[in-house]
């Protein structure tokens, strides 16, 4: 009986459109901490989507270095990465993506991210990225 309660407050709250599902907090975590990458970067140019909703392909410099196992990613290192953004007319979907405005993309200088390696470069470890206001000696996301 509350069992179906449940469901049908889940049911009703996504027929509103007021909610958009994540995964569990540990699942974004889990990936920070075994990210291979976890930089800080000046971003130098940001390639909106063409579509409201898609990814924005942020390009720049690593500027703080917090994790990098391979040695790959000095201070300096020009690297592009895609983050998962949205403007402002559009229906962010329900899913485990994490939605960044492309509005404050537009404006930003420095982001935090954890990244993995690829065949042809960088993706974000599971959306795991912050727009910062300034680089830091400590990070500014942490892993934890």
């Amino acid at each position: 009986m509350v069992l179906r309660g449940v469901w049908a407050a889940v049911l009703l709250a996504l027929l509103c459109g007021g909610v958009h599902a994540m995964m569990a907090p540990e699942y974004y975590r889990s990936a920070r901490q075994e990210a291979p990458f976890h930089v800080q970067v000046a971003i130098e140019k940001m390639t909106p989507p063409e579509t409201a909703l898609g990814r924005c392909l942020v390009a720049g410099k690593v500027i703080e270095t917090f994790k990098d196992e391979t040695g790959r990613l000095p201070l300096g290192t020009a690297l592009s990465f895609g983050v998962a953004c949205y403007r402002a007319n559009a229906k962010v979907p329900v899913g485990a993506a994490i939605w960044t405005p492309l509005e404050a993309l537009m404006i930003a200088r420095f982001i935090e991210v954890y990244l993995v390696e690829r065949d042809d470069g960088f993706d974000v470890a599971l959306w795991n990225t912050r727009i910062i206001d300034a680089p830091s000696a400590k990070p500014q996301f942490s892993a934890d």
